[in-house]
């Protein structure tokens, strides 16, 4: 299932807008999901927090800045959807990493079940599915 931009208003979604956000407002971010995602054990949630953290830092390097971070968490099967939307048409892709990166979406692949890209009119969103059972 992937994750599309009118998903935020389905039932269950926590969402923080950060239109706008600069470098100091992605570390806020980062507390709304670490208190958004307080009830996950320890590893779960380190985990979880690597993906947001990955994720809101590639929109705002390759795409001009997130618009949104979005949270959903299932109980049964625990399951945490973790989704960045934002205005970029581009398609995140890992790289082999170098000296000044690309390891981000390597670690979203290896932390995640599954990842991916949904392209619309206002954007893209960038979603990732980990398990927390």
């Amino acid at each position: 299932m992937r994750v599309n931009w009118g998903a935020a208003d389905e039932p269950g979604w926590r969402v923080l807008d950060v239109a706008g956000a600069g470098v100091p407002d992605l570390t806020s971010a980062r507390r709304w999901a670490e208190a958004t995602l307080a009830a996950l054990g320890e590893r779960h949630r380190v985990d979880a927090l690597i993906v947001v953290g990955e994720l809101l830092e590639n929109a705002y390097v390759h795409a001009g800045g997130p618009h949104q971070l979005r949270i959903h968490q299932a109980l049964d099967p625990c399951v945490v959807t973790v989704a960045v939307a934002d205005a970029g048409t581009g398609e995140p892709r890992p790289r082999v990493p170098g000296r000044t990166g690309g390891r981000g979406l390597l670690m979203v692949d290896q932390l995640a079940f599954a990842w991916g890209v949904s392209h619309h009119d206002d954007g893209k969103v960038v979603w990732a599915r980990l398990s927390c059972e």
